[in-house]
């Protein structure tokens, strides 16, 4: 069973369907890309440490769901994962940050 969801997962990504996948996303992921934004600018405040941590916990977490098939993390530092999220809600800041961390997982799937 535990084979199936990575399965699952690296089927989607491979095909480029880009659709978003069904789970329910709780704590800073759930805010608008303005608030990432407005975050960053102030990186001492908590808000910025919060947003980047749900970020990487997020993409962390589909990396060992993808166990050797999937890893949008491998490679990369948590500042290249920020810079990019950063560009991503730069252009859509209506998004939520869910929605920067999902395009980002399907631009970095290994």
């Amino acid at each position: 069973m535990r084979f199936l969801l990575p399965v699952a997962l690296a089927v989607a990504l491979l095909t480029g369907s880009g659709a978003a996948h069904a789970y329910k996303a709780i704590g800073a992921g759930t805010d608008a890309c303005e608030t990432w934004t407005a975050d960053r600018r102030q990186p001492l405040g908590s808000g910025a440490l919060q947003d980047e941590q749900w970020v990487l916990g997020f993409l962390s977490g589909i990396g060992y769901e993808g166990e050797e098939v999937i890893d949008p993390l491998m490679g990369l530092d948590a500042q290249a994962v920020w810079a990019w999220v950063d560009d991503y809600c730069q252009a859509h800041p209506l998004e939520k940050i869910a929605a920067a961390a999902e395009a980002f997982s399907y631009e970095h799937p290994r």
